[in-house]
């Protein structure tokens, strides 16, 4: 028999009542097990235009910084250079801004000598540029060179053989070789310029023409036609007993450090040697001046029996070293000029190429200066050595000035270059390559410096000793 009809309805009231409180106890559990978790909100996906446009922003604060900072970077001052004696002494190839900052003050004389001709409307033409022909001078022979630049390469167009020996005058061609190959683009940095120098102590001796122009030595000081130019030494001394003159430079870098105490420790006299066969009546004045004096280290020479001869270092063990003029200046000066000492020089006749930088008095006097007779020679000496302080600042000043600064190898090949460009400013005419012949033909001018360099009157070919076949001479 089936159940009665409330029964059923109490039995599924029952069964639909336990299922809704099994789901919300489900549903509540669920809520409480998620809410002790961290929210996580997830990034709203951008419409594809919007993604595309955040790359132009970014790249353009990128490059906004990049300006900046290249604006902080131009803002702070490039480092200077300078010169530093050790490292830029011997490099031969210092560009012209480097030049200006080392040598400042190296070019008064080509200054001078540019001024002179300026100030007379006058320029250097070609006519100007030959070796002596007979009969321009009454002199001795003087040997000379004829010689062009260009396109960065030396040539030697004449050259008169004269009493000097001839190895000054290749001394002088080598130290111009060094300079102008020691720039990278010599072609378009060394003018094409031609110019003769003659290679005798006085230059002018004997002239007709007073306004010879010519590269020299030196030059009186009251000739302002003569152009100077380092002399022969920079490249090397022709006696074995000097050496180069950088060598030279290192033998006394070496003897130098023999003092412990440097100057302090030399012995307090005064060094000279040299022979009465030129400038007699000068250099018996400081002999006489000097002779039986407890600072005196003064000695003539004889050539013929060399006795009291001295290597040319070897006055750099003294503090003090004396210097005269020869036949008119003196390449002794340079040498002096690398000892740590107080140089002692009379009043001079003649000017070299650095000789403006000489200061005899004053907070930067580098040398002290008596008179060409040496009347003042002995209280002069009385006084330095009464103020050995005083002594030992001039001793300074002159080795910063000239040892380690404006005659260093270095600064001499910026003079030649300053040289080559300063002439090439008063020259009117451009340097012929060729001379050419009547009938069409053309033959070149002079003899390329790498030849040049090793040519004699006579020498070897294919083993037989035979006059040298090369000729300069301009053709008819």
């Amino acid at each position: 028999m089936g159940k009665s009809s409330p029964d059923l309805f109490r039995r599924r009231a029952l069964w639909i009542a336990l299922t809704i409180m099994i789901v919300f106890t489900l549903s509540y559990l669920s809520h409480q097990r998620h809410e002790g978790l961290p929210s996580v909100t997830l990034p709203a996906v951008k419409p594809a235009q919007e993604t595309e446009m955040v790359k132009p922003v970014e790249a353009e604060e990128d490059m906004a910084q990049t300006e900046q900072m290249e604006q902080l970077e131009m803002m702070e001052p490039e480092p200077t250079w300078e010169f530093v004696v050790g490292r830029d002494d011997l490099n031969y190839g210092l560009t012209d801004e480097q030049c200006d900052i080392a040598f400042p003050l190296l070019y008064e004389e080509l200054d001078r000598a540019r001024e002179h001709l300026v100030n007379l409307n006058r320029t250097i033409k070609e006519k100007d540029i030959h070796v002596d022909r007979k009969g321009t001078y009454d002199g001795r022979t003087h040997g000379e060179f004829q010689v062009m630049i260009h396109d960065g390469e030396l040539y030697v167009i004449k050259e008169v053989h004269g009493e000097p020996d001839r190895s000054r005058g290749l001394a002088a061609l080598a130290n111009m070789y060094r300079a102008i190959s020691s720039m990278g683009d010599a072609r378009r940095l060394i003018p094409n310029i031609e110019f003769t120098f003659d290679i005798e102590d006085i230059a002018m001796e004997g002239e007709h023409n007073k306004e010879r122009i010519r590269w020299t030595w030196a030059r009186p000081k009251d000739n302002r036609w003569l152009w100077p130019m380092p002399d022969f030494d920079g490249w090397s001394y022709p006696d074995d007993g000097v050496a180069s003159y950088v060598q030279f430079r290192e033998d006394v870098a070496e003897l130098e450090t023999t003092f412990p105490r440097g100057w302090y420790d030399k012995p307090t006299q005064l060094s000279w040697r040299g022979s009465f066969a030129q400038n007699g009546d000068l250099r018996r004045a400081l002999v006489k001046a000097a002779t039986g004096k407890s600072w005196s280290d003064v000695k003539p020479i004889d050539w013929h029996d060399r006795k009291d001869l001295m290597a040319m270092q070897d006055f750099c063990k003294f503090q003090f070293v004396a210097h005269t003029e020869g036949n008119s200046w003196s390449g002794r000066l340079r040498y002096l000029h690398v000892c740590d000492s107080v140089p002692i020089i009379h009043k001079l006749s003649y000017s070299a190429h650095y000789y403006p930088l000489l200061v005899a008095s004053g907070p930067n006097q580098n040398y002290v200066e008596v008179n060409r007779n040496f009347s003042d020679l002995v209280p002069k000496m009385e006084e330095l050595l009464a103020d050995p302080e005083r002594a030992r600042v001039i001793a300074a000043e002159s080795t910063r000035v000239f040892r380690d600064r404006y005659l260093t190898p270095a600064a001499e090949a910026c003079y030649w270059r300053r040289m080559f460009r300063t002439w090439r400013s008063v020259m009117d005419f451009e340097p012929k390559t060729h001379y050419f012949h009547k009938d069409g033909t053309k033959k070149r001018r002079g003899v390329s410096w790498e030849r040049f360099s090793f040519r004699q009157e006579k020498s070897f070919e294919h083993g037989f000793f035979v006059e040298d076949k090369i000729k300069d001479e301009e053709p008819e």
